[in-house]
């Protein structure tokens, strides 16, 4: 024997499947670029990662000297072992909204250790272009010498 079959359309499940096909039908807006160079202060590394009115132009590590650094403002006196490093990120986002870049940098030893980095997410504001976000810490000079390979990882999304 077979039983009918019957079929209940409620609103809330019309509205449900409206949704998933919303999600599914808008394009998820996020980039990401991923890179390994050859470790060299104040050197640019070419990015061009571009997603919608996003795009990642180039990032350096360069050394900061002279005057106040945060070397010497944090270890007063006792700064001969530290360097202060900045990392520059070069963007423009032509876009009406905020976007944010998960930046994850490291420099590596010739074993492939990592030695020192930076993992944090950073502002990327919008009607900017060709805009820096700037990050500058400090780090151990000798860990600097010892560097032989930049690693960088670049996920960008919007807010």
């Amino acid at each position: 024997m077979r039983l009918p079959v019957t079929r209940v359309a409620t609103p809330i499940g019309a509205l449900c499947l409206g949704v998933v096909l919303v999600l599914v039908s808008v394009p998820g807006q996020a980039g990401e670029v991923s890179k390994s160079v050859p470790f060299e202060l104040d050197r640019w590394v070419e990015l061009e990662a571009t997603d919608g009115p996003v795009t990642l132009h180039r990032i350096r590590l360069h050394r900061v000297s002279g005057g106040m650094t945060k070397s010497k403002l944090f270890r007063p006196g006792n700064d001969e072992f530290l360097e202060t490093v900045r990392i520059e990120l070069e963007y423009s986002n032509q876009s009406g909204s905020d976007w944010e870049v998960d930046i994850d940098l490291r420099w590596v030893d010739e074993a492939g250790r990592t030695i020192d980095g930076y993992h944090d997410e950073e502002d990327l504001d919008n009607d900017e272009r060709y805009d820096d976000a700037t990050v500058t810490l400090s780090t151990l000079r000798y860990g600097l010498e010892r560097a032989t390979t930049l690693e960088l990882s670049l996920d960008f999304y919007r807010e």
